[in-house]
């Protein structure tokens, strides 16, 4: 179970922005929508903020993307260790055979 937490954790954790990489514009965003909401019309307060979280929702989606390549290196370096062992294991079975023989 505890496993099972850790991994839902570093899932939802993982892709998460480093604050010196997140955009400073959604919160200005949000701030003018406040300040002036009440001056705005709805439609404008509002489209300024879904524009806020569709900017933070591509941030979030990129953090995905990079977690994920991370990931697929990190396996095709493994992968391609694990090959290079059975080739060098294959190497010395053949080496010594044509040696027994």
């Amino acid at each position: 179970m505890t496993s099972v937490l850790l991994w839902i954790a570093e899932k939802t954790m993982s892709a998460c922005v480093p604050p010196e990489f997140k955009s400073q514009t959604p919160d200005r965003l949000r701030d003018l929508a406040q300040q002036y909401g009440v001056k705005l019309p709805y439609e404008v307060a509002q489209a300024l903020l879904d524009v806020a979280n569709e900017i933070e929702g591509s941030e979030e989606a990129f953090g995905t993307v990079v977690d994920e390549k991370r990931e697929l290196k990190q396996k095709l370096t493994r992968t391609e260790s694990l090959l290079r062992s059975a080739y060098d294991m294959l190497a010395d079975k053949k080496i010594v055979g044509v040696a027994s023989q």
